[in-house]
């Protein structure tokens, strides 16, 4: 692909969700930074002021507060994007929960059917509706990327997040290869993110020491930064990944190899 080809791709449109802040907001800025338009959905309103940074830094974006698990919300995104939605290109999968009490998990004999359902809801059932009312408009024009950021806690057991968090990533990787054999045909590939300890808000919930203990036994010696699972977002969406599909990137300091 030439140098003007290439060139031609920044601008089209990128639909990031849980981008108000952590991992969600470093891959918008990102994406932003690499040319492309970003709409910043989330739940929290904060996501407001998320795309207000990447505007006063000279980036095109725009915020929608959208509950993803919410059916009725998710429909509305094609109208509430307007114009934009007809040149959405990309489509990174990054919202989720993960609940501590006393930043503990609950173990399943103590898990509850409504905090399971919820945790299904939004980070499977979320990403499923998402994907789908987005599916029509980047299939339709011979160049698509979907990028699922799923976990380590997808590829392997890990001690900190609950068998809900857990299933789900690995839900996401399921569904990542089932869509990848799909859409194929159409230009879009659609590939997965696993994380390993990042820092973030979610990770800060079991407290300092826990993520220090954990952090030594990670080949690296540390923790991720947010940024650097945005730079292997960053390449699944761009044209020198265009023959990865159904893949997987750890981003994990060498903590899981497969």
């Amino acid at each position: 692909m030439g140098k003007e080809e290439r060139m031609s791709l920044n601008g089209r449109v990128a639909l990031v969700t849980g981008a108000a802040r952590g991992i969600g907001f470093a891959i918008a800025a990102r994406l932003a930074r690499d040319g492309h338009n970003v709409a910043l959905v989330d739940l929290n309103p904060d996501v407001e002021q998320a795309a207000k940074a990447l505007q006063e830094a000279g980036h095109q974006a725009r915020a929608l507060c959208v509950d993803i698990a919410d059916e009725a919300a998710v429909q509305t995104l094609p109208a509430r994007l307007g114009e934009w939605w007809s040149e959405l290109a990309i489509l990174v999968n990054n919202a989720g929960i993960s609940p501590k009490h006393d930043g503990k998990k609950h173990e399943v004999a103590d898990m509850s059917l409504d905090e399971w359902r919820k945790v299904i809801d939004v980070n499977l059932t979320g990403t499923f509706m998402i994907t789908k009312v987005c599916l029509p408009a980047l299939t339709s024009r011979g160049w698509g990327r979907i990028v699922m950021v799923t976990s380590q806690a997808a590829r392997t057991r890990t001690p900190v997040p609950g068998a809900h968090y857990q299933a789900t990533k690995a839900g996401m990787t399921g569904l990542a290869r089932a869509l990848a054999g799909e859409v194929a045909r159409f230009g879009v590939t659609v590939n997965c993110v696993a994380p390993g300890r990042v820092e973030s808000e979610m990770t800060q919930a079991v407290g300092s020491e826990v993520n220090a203990q954990l952090a030594s036994a990670i080949p690296v010696g540390r923790l991720g930064r947010p940024d650097e699972v945005a730079a292997s977002v960053a390449f699944f969406v761009s044209d020198d990944a265009s023959y990865s599909t159904g893949a997987v990137i750890d981003t994990n300091g060498g903590n899981f190899m497969p």
